[in-house]
């Protein structure tokens, strides 16, 4: 599931989506993964990064698709928290907020330019209108 990179901070629900593994595993594997340990709000309710998104993912990938069990996984990641691998997924998706954030932009500029030249049309026609009567 895609979701929007211009955000600091996603919900647990957001990040279930996200990462296609249900709320109650995901506060299970805080258990497990130290390493995993979202921010709270004033409410008590999680606030993942961008960075705990991506070692969500990688914890997913070592259980479901590398088939590691739980002690094997929480040892791997463990290792891997200063590795090249978490980071470059980090890099991955800080990449594509800066160029949403860069499309969101030149979206904002075109549709501002688009506005001020219809204005102008705008007070052209007007003073033609008093013109003619």
């Amino acid at each position: 599931m895609a979701f929007e990179s211009n955000k600091s901070y996603y919900s647990i629900g957001e990040v279930s989506k996200i990462a296609g593994v249900p709320a109650y595993l995901l506060r299970y594997w805080e258990g497990f993964f130290t390493e995993l340990s979202p921010g709270r709000d004033t409410r008590g309710n999680r606030r993942y990064t961008n960075k705990d998104i991506a070692l969500v993912l990688t914890i997913k990938e070592l259980i479901y698709e590398k088939g590691y069990k739980l002690g094997k996984a929480t040892d791997m990641v463990r290792r891997s928290v200063s590795d090249h691998e978490s980071d470059e997924k980090t890099s991955e998706i800080i990449r594509l907020q800066k160029q949403m954030n860069r499309e969101r932009k030149n979206h904002l500029l075109s549709q501002q330019r688009r506005r001020d030249v219809l204005e102008e049309i705008k007070v052209e026609v007007e003073e033609m209108l008093q013109m003619l009567g």
